[in-house]
Formats: structure tokens, C-alpha cells, sequence
């Protein structure tokens, strides 16, 4: 699901809802017909007569070169000269959707997963800039949201918070430090292909399961209206004990049962998952659920009992409710895009109430490069961490390499990133490689400064150095070239967006 919030003039953010159907979260999901496109809620009314044809789920693809094949309806690997859409071109449609709400976006915070990739990162800021708004950062979900309670009067979060952010396609879990107005967090864990999306399939299955034992026939898993049925399932056993629901196949109609208890079995594996990176981030933080005064929930997902049930269970007490946690992360980005206007675009109730507000985060991922190590099996090749994981936010680091060879004309300018603090190359994403020129006829043991610089929006910048002659190769990091996003652009705007 996607929103669009801004501030109003006392500082406070107010969800913009859609001029369709006046819903303040609309569905990230795209049909595609020919030049003609409908976005949003409308969208999934087509998953039972075309629904190859709708488009969803593109945030979990965003690092992957992949498009959205609409004969097969689904994600397969990109091909040259190709008219589907990929990731970042879905992405573009919805924010131009969600601009259409409103007048006069020019500049936009815009929220990712925590766990979000450098490559998956990028491809968020082409969508941006396909659908022309200025990217004034990004922001990382969790901190989004805690941002959001932590601003909000009459909701006291204080002391070391935990941020509990399930949404329809990614699970994100921070850990924060709150004093006052001032939020600082140390460290998220996540999982980029855990959410709701992953409850509909396991009611899907248990659909299908009672099906074949009633007719001796399957349904197709692939057809997305038996996920949208999935859903309106799940939403109705949240608040009841049993549901039923009419479900259509090759041998026709059939009314199903479910129970919660049902539901809430073949979801526990996703529940335990969220569990384990739950416990890798009070390890990390070096806390242990005593030492956390509070649980915020974050995402609709976290309305499924279960999730309260075993947050109460493994943290010693019950979550904090009373904020909507469709709305907390949009909101909470509402509030960021005012702390990074300057004094003059802001009124002077939304001055008053921004200043009260600070905000540090981290780096999510280990930030490195490839470089010969002298180890216990001799000289290898190993990833060298630059920039630790947890570093606060922003940073910039630089450490100093050799050159290796006598006569060496170059140095191969590679920037790694891994979750985990990986020597081993196979572990880890190489995410930049290009070569920096050398001056000839020199000795080896020629100084190299690689620095990395991460900023707020998490986007890095690096500038690798030959100290000796000046050269150096910097890259900034950036979400695709002018020609690409050219052609993307044309390719987009060929489109009649509902």
C-alpha cells in the first residue's frame, strides 16, 4: 500500500486521501491495458477477469532486474528492448498517482524498507524522478514511524523503543532510543519478502486444501482473485473467531470455513521469522526485552492477533496502541520533509512545533571494498569493511590501501555491501566496479585513501585516491543515467493513468 501526508500549519501531518474513493491508503497495484493504466484500489478489481494484467508486489522486486510479463502475470528477469514495466517504472505510476491528490508537489520525502539495498535504494529515486518530484531524502520506514509517535501530543514514548513494522510486503524491526522529542536509533533487522502478502498465500493454500478435499480438484495459486478473497478473509478473522467465504473453481462454487486458529497455524513460520530478527536486534543493540520500555506497531499487517500475542509473550509486555499503523510511516515522513525545510518555507506553528523534534539513524548494512589480505592461507582477496553496519548516520570514513605490483597502472575501484560483516567476496553484493588510471614506472606500496560517504537518505558517495599523483575516481551512486531515465520517462508518459 502507498499514501501521500503533508503538514499543516500547526506542524501537525494530515494524510491526504485519494479523489477516487476519499481512502487515505491506497493499494499499490497497477492494471495494465494497452497505453491505458488504472492505479490504486480500482486496479485489483481486474485480478478476476485479467488478472495477469495487474501489476503488484513491485517494491519487493526493486533491487532486482526484473519486469512484470503480462502474459504470465508475474516478475521474470529483464530482457533487452523490452515494453513490460520494470519496478522502478510501476513505482513512478503510483507516486504519480498519489501526486494527482493533491497540488503542487514538487519535493517529497519518500520511505523504504530498512533493509532496503543501495540497488533497491537507486531504483526508489529513478521512480521519483520519473514521476518528477525531487527527492529531498529517504527515509527508512521504522524511523519514519517512530518519528511519528515520538512527535505526536498525548502519546508518551520515551526511554529504548522498539519499532514493530509489518506491512503488506516487508517486515522491519528498529530498535531507538527516545528522549523527549529526540529520536535516535541504533539498529533495524528485516526481511524484504515477509508481509501480508505472505498471510494471503498461506490462506490461499488452506483455501485450496479444502477445496481438493471437497471436489478432488486444485485451484490455480497463481490467480490473483483467489489472493484478493485471501485478504478480505484475514481482514474479517482479525476481529472474529470464524469467517466464511465463497470461492470458485474448475468444479464451481464452494463455501469455505476458516477459523482464526487455522489462519494463525499457517502463518507461524512468518511469526517466528520476525521472532529470530527480533532477537538479532536486541543482540546487536546489546539489549534484552526488560531493558525495552516500549513495542510500537507499525503497518496493517500487525492488526493480525497472533502478532500482539507473541509480542506480549517474548517482550514481558503488551504493545502501545492508539495511533492508526496504516498512516504511522506516512506520517512520520510528513514530519521529516518539515524538519528538512528551511525556516522560510514553513509557517511559524510548524517552526514551533518542528523544533522540538531531532532525529539520528544508522547504516544498515556493512559498506566495503575487495582487497588483498594476507591471511592464515596466504595472500587473498577478501572484502574489507569500510563502514560498519549500526554507524550513525550521517558518515564519512576513510582507510588507507597499498598498491600491491611494481608498475601497477591501475586499481580496480569496487564498493561492496553485505548484512553481515562478510570476508569472503561470495557473501558479498558488489554494487560499483570500475578502474582508477595509475601513473607507469612506479614501485608497489603507493598509498590508496578510499573514503565512504553515507548520508541520511542512506545513498553513498565514494572517492577513491592516489595520494602519490592526485588521481581520483569518485562515484556518486546514482539511480540510472540521463539516457535511461529518458527513455524510461518517454516509455511512462506514453501511459493514461487512472
Amino acid at each position: 500500500f502507498s499514501a501521500i501526508a503533508s503538514l499543516d500549519d500547526l506542524g501537525n501531518p494530515e494524510v491526504i486521501p485519494s479523489i477516487d474513493d476519499n481512502r487515505k491508503i491506497t493499494a499499490s497495484a497497477i492494471f495494465v491495458d494497452g497505453d491505458n493504466v488504472i492505479v490504486g484500489d480500482k486496479a485489483l478489481n481486474y485480478t478476476k477477469d485479467k488478472p495477469r494484467q495487474v501489476v503488484t508486489l513491485a517494491k519487493r522486486e526493486m533491487e532486482n532486474d526484473v519486469e512484470f510479463d503480462l502474459t504470465e502475470g508475474k516478475w521474470v528477469p529483464k530482457s533487452e528492448d523490452s515494453t513490460n514495466l520494470t519496478p522502478a517504472q510501476a513505482s513512478s505510476l503510483i507516486l504519480k498517482k498519489l501526486k494527482d491528490y493533491t497540488d503542487g508537489v514538487e519535493k517529497a520525502v519518500i520511505t523504504v524498507p530498512a533493509m532496503f539495498a543501495e540497488k533497491a535504494r537507486q531504483a526508489t529515486l529513478q521512480a521519483a524522478k520519473l514521476a518528477n518530484i525531487e527527492v529531498i531524502e529517504l527515509i527508512n520506514e521504522p524511523t519514519a514511524a517512530v518519528l511519528h509517535y515520538a512527535s505526536l501530543p498525548g502519546v508518551e514514548v520515551n526511554g529504548r523503543v522498539m519499532i514493530y513494522d509489518l506491512g503488506g510486503g516487508t517486515f522491519d524491526v528498529t530498535i531507538a532510543e527516545v528522549k523527549n522529542k529526540t529520536v535516535n536509533v541504533t539498529t533495524s533487522r528485516g526481511d524484504k519478502y515477509l508481509g501480508g502478502k505472505d498471510f494471503d498465500q498461506a490462506l490461499v493454500k488452506i483455501l485450496d486444501k479444502k477445496y481438493f478435499d471437497h471436489f478432488q480438484v486444485n485451484l490455480d495459486l497463481d490467480n490473483a482473485e483467489y489472493l484478493k478473497k485471501a485478504e478480505e478473509l484475514k481482514k474479517i478473522l482479525t476481529v472474529k473467531e470464524t469467517s466464511s467465504i465463497t470461492i470458485n473453481g474448475l468444479k464451481g462454487d464452494l463455501k469455505i470455513e476458516v477459523s482464526r486458529d487455522e489462519f494463525e497455524e499457517s502463518i507461524q513460520t512468518f511469526i517466528e521469522k520476525t521472532k529470530m530478527l527480533i532477537e538479532e536486534a536486541l543482540e546487536a543493540s546489546n539489549m534484552n526485552p526488560k531493558r525495552i520500555n516500549q513495542t510500537l506497531l507499525v503497518g496493517g499487517s500487525t492488526r493480525v492477533p497472533i502478532v500482539t500475542k507473541s509480542l506480549t509473550k517474548l517482550m514481558g509486555k503488551p504493545p502501545v496502541k492508539g495511533v492508526n499503523v496504516d498512516e504511522a510511516v506516512v506520517s512520520g515522513a510528513a514530519v521529516y520533509a518539515g524538519l528538512k525545510s528551511s525556516s522560510e518555507n514553513l509557517s511559524e506553528g510548524q517552526q514551533e512545533k518542528l523544533n522540538q523534534v531531532e532525529l539520528s539513524d544508522v547504516c544498515n548494512f556493512y559498506m566495503g571494498t575487495l582487497a588483498l589480505i594476507n591471511t592464515n592461507r596466504g595472500e587473498q582477496t577478501c572484502n574489507s569493511i569500510i563502514i560498519p553496519r549500526d554507524t550513525k548516520l550521517p558518515a564519512s570514513i576513510t582507510q588507507t590501501y597499498f598498491t600491491t605490483r611494481e608498475n601497477q597502472t591501475s586499481v580496480e575501484c569496487i564498493v561492496t555491501q553485505s548484512e553481515g560483516p562478510e570476508e569472503d567476496r561470495e557473501f558479498v553484493n558488489v554494487i560499483h566496479q570500475q578502474d582508477l588510471q595509475l601513473p607507469p614506472n612506479r614501485p608497489k606500496g603507493q598509498k590508496i585513501d578510499i573514503t565512504y560517504s553515507y548520508d541520511t537518505s542512506g545513498v553513498m558517495h565514494c572517492t577513491f585516491f592516489d595520494v602519490d599523483s592526485g588521481e581520483k575516481h569518485e562515484i556518486e551512486l546514482t539511480p540510472a543515467t540521463v539516457q535511461d531515465i529518458d527513455e524510461s520517462r518517454k516509455f511512462i508518459e506514453k501511459f493514461n493513468i487512472e
